[in-house]
């Protein structure tokens, strides 16, 4: 099992210390938030680990019938995955969204078959992750909608969230279950299941035990990525509690 941990815990000034991060941890990064030569730094700071990169969300929404500039920043993100070898792009269906759900999600699946595409002739493997919160009233794919995604696009990976799956009430294992070989990797946080809080594992009251067993039998391949916002300051206290975790729950 693979472990990397989202820059989402360093924003902006705070990213070099992730330099210090044991080097046997991949990093995943928000591509959208600094320019090309930023990354080329940051990279050479953090040093050879595995990478992969988190496509826009904040600036892109695929279910905005009026933003077209979806596949301009999609090719720069994945032209940025090909250079620095990422062994995958997340990519988000929604943010908020505005109108009939079924003419969304047609919209939004029309979207994706291009990004799909374009990430193929990069090279680039797509992974879709679910989004959307019921607290928010956002939730464009519910559980058969999303996971009928890898049905329409078989060559797509497919990520879990916890956070949102926990705040939307599926039953985390059985989707784990369900996906099978088709997870490929897992954004790991917890919450109360009220909101989507991206606290580190053991401060919420989603079942570790059930869902790290149903990703050791049905998903070892799946890379876990710790999206934590929160928690930690340092990435030794970081290491120390991925450590702890991985004894609890033999992983």
């Amino acid at each position: 099992m693979k472990f990397e941990v989202s820059d989402l815990l360093f924003p902006a000034f705070t990213k070099d210390a992730m330099k210090n991060l044991d080097k046997q941890y991949g990093i995943e990064f928000f591509y959208e938030f600094g320019k090309d030569y930023y990354w080329n730094q940051q990279l050479e700071d953090w040093g050879e680990r595995a990478f992969s990169i988190h496509a826009p969300c904040v600036a892109l929404n695929l279910a905005d019938k009026e933003q077209e500039i979806y596949k301009q920043a999609m090719e720069k993100t994945f032209a940025y995955a090909q250079k620095c070898k990422a062994d995958f792009v997340v990519v988000h269906t929604n943010e908020a969204i505005a109108g009939d759900k079924e003419q969304l999600r047609e919209l939004v699946i029309s979207r994706l078959r291009k990004v799909i595409t374009l990430g193929e002739s990069y090279g680039v493997k797509v992974l879709i992750e679910n989004v959307g919160l019921r607290t928010k009233n956002n939730v464009l794919f519910d559980l058969p909608a999303y996971l009928a995604l890898f049905e329409t696009f078989p060559q797509a990976g497919a990520l879990i969230d916890t956070g949102h799956a926990h705040v939307n009430g599926w039953d985390i294992p059985e989707v784990v279950k369900a996906l099978g070989e088709r997870l490929a990797a897992c954004h790991v946080h917890d919450n109360d299941g009220n909101g989507d809080a991206h606290l580190p594992v053991g401060q919420g009251d989603i079942e570790w035990t059930a869902y790290f067993d149903a990703v050791k039998k049905y998903a070892p391949q799946a890379t876990q990525v710790f999206e934590y916002c929160c928690g930690f300051n340092n990435t030794k206290d970081l290491e120390e509690h991925i450590a702890e975790l991985k004894a609890n729950y033999k992983l």
